[in-house]
């Protein structure tokens, strides 16, 4: 390979190295205790692409968020949060008029339970004209999903027309295959995925959903397919089988570490943030990925997408 160290990796730079363009939302877990007989839920902020960008940043990661939220009090939240966690939000666009969105969570140790709040919000009227040309064209990687595509038009819009800005610049497209049913139908995602994935350079699905996608459940046609749209790296993400990497010469299977998995909300997330971290960091897609692995099971070890996601002290004791 070339020398991504070099090419990509600037400890000095101020501005963000990886971008994403998503919808962030506000978590409500649910609890297993109850209050007074009925429900109960912790509040937490998520979305998979602000999932990913925190995962980056608890590796040494300079990020930065491109979206929109409600001028309300969860709008508030999710501004904390990436202060908190460093995350550059100068180009995330405040709408007193829109709502921001809201997923409840039932956590589960494998599957995925999510239920949304979030037609017609801040992030889902995101469009072209929003987009920061200048940041993502001084960006190093530019990471969305298939979420991104799928919450409206006008932000399938936006993050086509970003994808085509970032591959004019040379900055790389990273496309996460989070594949939600429950917001567009098999056949649009097809359609609009199979659109996108020429301007992807690093694709990251789960065997599951690229069975859902594509029909099969091979693993070797699962990666072909993504290879032959022009993907440079596909990372195969496997669950508790782990996840293999492919590159244009070669494969590798990465091990999971054994964890206590307890919520399964956001570890591919996770997965995708820190390998995008440490792939511009070492320049070895390997070595990225293996610390990724071990990013994703400390987050299945705990409830919500972004509390138990570790840091890169954690994860550099861990990967010795």
């Amino acid at each position: 390979m070339d020398n991504l160290e070099t090419r990509f990796f600037n400890p000095g730079m101020t501005t963000a190295q990886i971008l994403a363009l998503g919808e962030p939302l506000i978590e409500m877990v649910r609890l297993a205790d109850q209050i007074d007989g009925r429900p109960a839920y912790r509040q937490s902020v998520g979305g998979d692409t602000l999932n990913a960008l925190v995962a980056a940043a608890r590796q040494g990661g300079a990020t930065g968020y491109l979206s929109a939220v409600g001028s309300d009090p969860f709008g508030e939240d999710i501004l904390a949060l990436c202060d908190h966690e460093g995350i550059d939000r100068s180009n995330i666009l405040v709408r007193p008029e829109d709502p921001t969105g809201v997923n409840f969570i039932h956590p589960h140790p494998e599957g995925r339970r999510f239920f949304y709040a979030r037609r017609g919000s801040a992030a889902s009227h995101y469009s072209v004209s929003d987009l920061p040309q200048g940041a993502i064209a001084n960006a190093r990687i530019l990471h969305v999903s298939a979420v991104s595509l799928a919450i409206s038009p006008e932000m399938r819009r936006a993050v086509l027309q970003a994808a085509k800005l970032a591959k004019d610049s040379e900055t790389l497209v990273s496309f996460d295959l989070n594949l939600r049913l429950n917001l567009w139908s098999l056949d649009t995602a097809r359609q609009t995925i199979a659109a996108f994935l020429p301007l992807a350079d690093i694709v990251l699905p789960s065997d599951d959903e690229a069975n859902t996608l594509l029909g099969t459940c091979d693993p070797k046609a699962q990666i072909a397919h993504f290879q032959r749209h022009g993907a440079r790296y596909v990372l195969l993400k496997r669950g508790r089988q782990g996840a293999v990497l492919a590159t244009s010469v070669d494969q590798f299977e990465i091990r999971a570490p054994q964890a206590d998995a307890v919520d399964s909300t956001g570890a591919g997330d996770s997965f995708a943030g820190a390998f995008l971290a440490y792939l511009l960091e070492t320049g070895n897609e390997t070595e990225a990925a293996r610390r990724a692995a071990i990013v994703a099971a400390g987050t299945v070890s705990g409830y919500g997408a972004i509390e138990a996601i570790p840091d890169r002290t954690t994860v550099l004791k861990t990967a010795v």
